[in-house]
């Protein structure tokens, strides 16, 4: 049975938090703050540890550009934040159901392995994927194991749970 009120975070919902600049829609930095701060009520929301170590790496793209030592600090300052959210840290690489559903994912034709694992979460957790990547859907719907993962965008999300409270 699928738990509708766990909510598993990409990597795309944490960057901001970082300063790497994310659009998804006009009011994305506004309501990205709001969940971050306060979660969303009904929903466990679940932030697959290799986010974190995807925003490292997003980090040192940026900081390879400039050389500017800020922009490493800004994982030590923001960490922080992050572990004292209401947002709970899931460890997919720890996890043998996450990590075989990642296995999987791969297997099926997803290159990036560190998505496999962040996609492999909703499966143990038996919650809902909110993720921009629609090549990875495409490939999370052709496979047996993961075809029945409920698997939204921030703007479905948005148009569910924020309009939904107005």
């Amino acid at each position: 049975m699928k738990n509708i009120n766990s909510i598993i975070l990409d990597t795309t919902y944490v960057l901001p938090l970082f300063g790497i600049k994310m659009d998804l829609s006009q009011d994305f930095q506004e309501k990205i703050k709001i969940l971050w701060k306060n979660g969303l009520k009904g929903y466990e929301i679940y932030l697959p540890s290799t986010c974190l170590i995807e925003t490292i790496f997003k980090l040192l793209n940026e900081y390879k550009k400039k050389e500017d030592f800020s922009i490493l600090e800004r994982y030590q300052l923001i960490l922080p934040t992050v572990l004292n959210s209401p947002i709970k840290i899931f460890n997919p690489e720890l996890n043998p159901k996450a990590s075989l559903i990642a296995s999987i994912i791969r297997h099926s034709g997803h290159l990036g392995f560190m998505d496999c694992w962040i996609a492999g979460t909703a499966a143990p957790l038996n919650g809902i994927l909110l993720t921009e990547d629609y090549e990875l859907e495409k490939v999370l719907n052709g496979i047996p194991e993961t075809k029945s993962v409920i698997i939204w965008s921030w703007n479905t999300l948005v148009t569910k749970i924020f309009k939904k409270k107005k």
